[in-house]
């Protein structure tokens, strides 16, 4: 009889812990290149997300840990230098000039993608009070409870693209009915401060037309970007890992050969 109560209290946990877990609404889980050990960041979406940001994210969000010289490395768009020069040309620095008054300049190399606003108190009168949040960590910063027994899994299987797919999910989960779009069924209250950003042919690709202009497109490849620009060494620092993973194996293998012909020698 214990033993029957046991196992009802141990059901009992769990049940509870799922539906504490669990949201009203989950994100579904994406196909990302970039997924797993094995994965990889595709140039061209994340080029295509740099278009999407600079059209329609720059005017309201910043990446200030983002530099314009590291859209030149490897494993990420890419851009060539001068690309990458002319996109920062496009934004301006406030500076102190010489004879002590307020000037600008243009953006170099080694800025990053600053903010729209001169300050938080003008970004909060413009946007009814909220402060649009800086892009550069938003996928480490957002994401969702998995539920049960997902939650649980996750603790031995780590999957670490839940800010992506909530991300994502953010973009393509405004309500259709909703004559100021901002009831989002993925926002925690069902209403964000943000509104939809994203339509349907609102944006032209620059190098491949044929890539479908939709909100979902764009959405896709703008997550993708934000994944990169919160970590742009993940996929060197993946395939290093892998080596010294392969290394660490190869000596331990080498180990136990060595002990067993010293043990068939002492024998």
């Amino acid at each position: 009889m214990r033993q029957l109560l046991r196992y009802r209290m141990l059901w009992i946990v769990f049940f509870a812990m799922g539906s504490a877990f669990a949201q009203d609404v989950v994100p579904t889980r994406q196909d990302w290149s970039f997924s797993g050990l094995t994965g990889n960041y595709d140039k061209e979406q994340l080029r295509r997300g740099l278009q999407v940001y600079e059209e329609k994210c720059r005017a309201c969000h910043s990446m200030k840990y983002l530099t314009f010289r590291t859209l030149t490395k490897p494993d990420g768009p890419e851009l060539t230098t001068e690309e990458a020069k002319s996109l920062a040309s496009g934004y301006v620095f406030p500076i102190i000039q010489d004879d002590g008054q307020p000037g600008e300049r243009d953006g170099t190399l080694n800025d990053s993608f600053i903010s729209p606003y001169l300050n938080e108190q003008e970004a909060r009168y413009l946007n009814n009070g909220a402060l649009p949040v800086d892009l550069s960590y938003i996928v480490r910063a957002r994401t969702y409870d998995r539920g049960f027994p997902q939650f649980l899994l996750d603790a031995f299987i780590p999957y670490s693209e839940q800010g992506a797919d909530y991300l994502f999910a953010l973009l393509t989960g405004y309500l259709p009915d909703d004559p100021e779009m901002k009831a989002n069924r993925y926002y925690p209250g069902g209403v964000i401060n943000m509104p939809k950003p994203l339509a349907d042919g609102e944006i032209e690709w620059q190098a491949e037309p044929h890539i479908a202009q939709t909100e979902e497109q764009y959405a896709r490849d703008v997550t993708a970007l934000l994944v990169w620009a919160a970590d742009p060494e993940r996929q060197a620092r993946t395939q290093r890992g892998i080596y010294v993973m392969g290394y660490l194996a190869f000596v331990l293998a080498l180990l136990w050969m060595l002990r067993r012909m010293k043990r068939r020698a002492q024998t």
